[in-house]
C-alpha cells in the first residue's frame, strides 16, 4: 500500500542534532534560539502535519553548528543545536532558490527536498503468499488471539524435512532426520521441497504467532519407509509436538503400525491432521486417511469447488481446505506454485495450531469440534463424502466464548423397564457449563422407542441406547432390557373336559412379575377368585381367564395395551349317566377334584 511516512520523516529528523531559528539574513548569536533534540523534532513534526501535500520543505545539516547562519527566505523553520535545520517554504520559487543557496555554502554538509517516503512491501491481491491463509480467516482469528507471554504450540512437520530458509527459520524447533538418523532434518532434498514447502503454508498463516516447527525427517524424494513414518509419528507425539502434520498416505495394506502410531497421537492428545490423498479414489483404502480420530482434509480450489482432478473423497473426510495453486517456499528459498491435498493438510494445521493457542486446554476431541463448528458448510448440506464439514473459516472462532463438551455418560450402565412403561433418560454432559448440551439418542433395536428423551419399552427385547453429543464426538451407552410380565394357565391345551359333577382345579404362573403384582381369576368374565389357584364346578362349559393386575387391581396391559391374561375352556360331559353318578356322589358325600398335571407352558 502506497503510505506518506511523515512519522518516519519524523524518526530520521530525532536522530540529528538541534539548532536554533534565523531569518533570511544574518543574525547575531544573542538573537538566535537554539532547541534541543526533542523540541527540534516536535516542531519540525508540527511543520509537516500543516503541511503533508506541497512537499515545500527542505531538510540539512550544517557541518558546524552556527546561530549566524542565514536561511534565505524560509517562511518557518527550526534549528537544532547540532546543526540540523527544516525549512518552509510558500512558494515553489522559494524552495529551489534557497535549495541552490544551500548547496553553494560551504558550510552545508547536505540539504535536499523532502520527499514521500514508501514502504518497501509490495501490492499483492492478498497480504500472503497465496489465497489460502486469506480464504480460512487467518488474519481475522490472529489478531483476537492473546496467548500468554510464554505460550506456543508446536506443529510437527513428519515429511521431507523442512529448510531453515529465512521465511521459517525463527518457528523452526529441533526435530530428528529418521531417514540419515541424525538430529537434523533440516536436509530437505525432496523433488518439490515437499516439507519445506509445508512448513511455509503453516508459517504464512500463523505470522507472528508464537506457533513453532517441529521438522521430522522421514523421506527423502517422494517416498519413504513406513518404519520411518511410525518413527516419525510417535517421535513427534513424545517431544512436544501438539499437532502433526502428515501430508502422505499408503494403500490400506499391512499398515496397522501407522493405526497404531495415529492411535498413539489421540491417546496421548495430540492432534493428527492428514492429507485426503491424490488418487481420486476412496479414503477408505488409505491409511491414515481412513482413521476416525484423523482430521482428513480434501482438497478445494480457488472458487471453493472440490478438487476432483485428484482429491481422494469418502466418509473420513473431516474439512476441506485449499490445495490448488498455493504458493509457498521451496527448500531454496524460492516462491514456487503446488496444488495437492498435501497443502489442505497443512491449512487445516494451521487451524489447528491457532485454535490451540487461543484455548491450550483443550483436547483433541475438541480442536475436531472448534473446527467442525467453524466450517462453511459446501456440497450438500451437513458433512459429505467430498467437502466434510466444509472449509474452516476461522473468523467464527474470534472472541468465540464457547465452552466445549468433554464428555458425556448415562447415569446408569443398564436400566430394566416393563414393556409399555416410560422411562425419561437425560444423559450428564461435561462440564456443567458447557455452551451446548444438546445430545441425540439412538437405539439398536426397536425394543423401544424413543422421543426426544423419553424411551418407551415397545416390547421384551434388548436394546444398546446411545448419546451422542452434538459435535458428533463423544458417546455414551447404555444397556435397555424390556420385560413383558407373563401369565399362563399350566397344562394349558385350550380346553379341558371334566364329567358333570366334579371340580376343576386351576393354577396358574408368572413369568418377569414383580412381588406386588396379583392374580385375579375370571369365569366368563365374572371374577371368581384370587391367587394362583381356583376350583371350579361348572354344570356347563364356560371360560376361565387368569389375568395379571397391578398392586391396585388394574389390569395390566403390553405395548398395545392388552390386557395381560391367559384362559382356557371348560368343558362339561353332562348326560343322564353323568348326571346321574354326580346324584349318588352327592347323597353319599363322595367328591373329586380334578388337578391339571403341572406342565408349565
Amino acid at each position: 500500500m502506497i503510505k506518506k511516512t511523515t512519522s518516519l520523516l519524523l524518526a530520521l529528523i530525532m536522530c540529528f542534532s538541534c539548532f536554533g531559528v534565523i531569518s533570511v539574513t544574518a543574525q547575531t548569536p544573542e538573537s538566535t534560539a537554539a532547541i534541543s533534540s526533542f523540541d527540534f523534532a516536535v516542531k519540525s513534526a508540527e511543520m509537516v502535519k500543516n503541511d503533508t501535500d506541497s512537499m515545500l520543505r527542505i531538510i540539512g545539516k550544517l557541518k558546524k553548528p552556527s546561530a549566524t547562519f542565514p536561511f534565505p527566505k524560509a517562511a518557518d523553520y527550526a534549528l537544532s543545536e547540532s546543526g540540523m535545520f527544516v525549512l518552509s517554504f510558500e512558494s515553489e520559487g522559494d524552495l529551489l532558490a534557497a535549495l541552490a543557496a544551500l548547496e553553494n555554502n560551504g558550510n552545508v554538509l547536505f540539504a535536499e527536498r523532502d520527499v514521500p517516503v514508501y514502504t518497501e512491501a509490495l501490492e499483492k491481491a492478498t497480504g500472503h503468499l497465496s489465497w489460502g491463509p486469506d480464504a480460512i480467516e487467518a488474519d481475522i482469528y490472529a489478531e483476537s488471539i492473546n496467548p500468554a507471554a510464554d505460550a506456543f504450540v508446536t506443529v510437527a512437520v513428519v515429511d521431507s524435512g523442512s529448510k531453515d530458509i529465512d521465511f521459517i527459520k525463527d518457528k523452526l524447533v529441533d526435530g530428528y532426520d529418521f531417514y540419515d538418523n541424525d538430529g537434523d532434518a533440516t536436509n530437505d532434498v525432496s523433488i518439490d521441497s515437499h516439507g519445506t514447502f509445508l512448513a511455509s503454508i503453516i508459517a504464512d498463516c500463523t505470522g507472528n504467532l508464537p506457533v513453532r516447527i517441529m521438522p521430522v525427517r522421514v523421506l527423502e524424494s517422494e517416498t519413504g519407509s513406513l518404519i520411518n513414518f511410525v518413527n516419525g509419528i510417535k517421535y513427534a507425539v513424545d517431544n512436544g509436538a501438539d499437532i502433526i502434520n502428515l501430508s502422505a498416505c499408503a494403500p490400506l495394506l499391512n499398515c496397522k503400525s501407522l493405526e497404531a502410531a495415529v492411535a498413539y497421537a489421540e491417546e496421548k492428545n495430540v492432534t493428527f491432521v492428514t492429507s485426503a490423498g491424490n488418487h481420486k479414489a476412496d479414503t477408505e483404502t488409505y491409511c491414515p486417511s481412513h482413521c476416525k480420530t484423523a482430521i482428513t482434509a480434501s482438497s478445494l480450489n480457488e472458487q471453493y469447488e472440490f478438487s476432483a482432478a485428484f482429491s481422494n473423497s469418502g466418509s473420513e473426510i473431516y474439512l476441506a481446505a485449499p490445495g490448488e495453486n498455493i504458493i509457498g517456499y521451496n527448500a531454496a528459498g524460492e516462491l514456487t506454485s503446488l496444488s495437492g491435498t498435501s497443502m489442505s493438510a497443512a491449512f487445516v494445521s494451521a487451524c489447528a495450531a491457532m485454535f490451540l493457542l487461543d484455548n491450550p486446554a483443550c483436547n483433541t476431541k475438541q480442536v475436531r469440534a472448534a473446527l467442525k463448528k467453524c466450517a462453511q458448510d459446501l456440497g450438500l448440506e451437513g458433512k459429505d463424502t467430498w467437502y466434510g464439514w466444509g472449509i474452516p473459516k476461522l473468523g467464527k472462532l474470534a472472541n468465540d466464548n464457547t465452552v466445549y463438551v468433554e464428555s458425556i455418560g448415562f447415569e446408569a450402565e443398564s436400566y430394566t423397564v416393563r414393556a409399555g412403561d416410560k422411562l425419561t433418560v437425560e444423559p450428564v454432559i461435561c462440564p456443567a457449563n458447557a455452551t451446548d448440551k444438546s445430545y441425540v439418542l439412538t437405539a439398536s433395536s426397536n425394543a423401544i422407542s424413543i422421543n426426544g428423551n423419553v424411551i418407551t419399552a415397545v416390547k421384551a427385547g434388548k436394546a444398546t441406547l446411545t448419546a451422542t453429543s452434538k459435535d458428533g464426538l463423544y458417546t455414551a451407552t447404555a444397556e435397555i432390557t424390556v420385560y413383558l410380565p407373563e401369565i399362563s394357565i399350566r397344562n394349558n391345551t385350550g380346553t379341558n373336559t371334566i364329567s358333570y359333577g366334579e371340580t376343576l382345579r386351576l393354577s396358574a404362573e408368572t413369568k418377569n412379575a414383580t412381588a406386588d403384582m396379583r392374580i385375579f381369576w375370571y369365569v366368563d368374565g365374572v371374577k371368581l377368585g384370587e391367587g394362583t389357584t381356583i376350583d371350579v364346578s361348572p354344570e356347563s362349559g364356560v371360560t376361565v381367564t387368569a389375568k395379571l393386575v397391578d398392586k391396585n387391581g388394574e389390569a395390566l396391559t403390553d405395548a398395545d395395551g392388552k390386557e395381560i391374561s391367559d384362559s382356557q375352556t371348560v368343558k362339561v360331559r353332562s348326560g343322564f349317566l353323568q348326571k346321574l353318578i354326580s346324584f349318588f356322589k352327592n347323597l353319599f358325600g363322595i367328591s373329586r377334584i380334578v388337578i391339571q398335571s403341572i406342565k408349565y407352558a
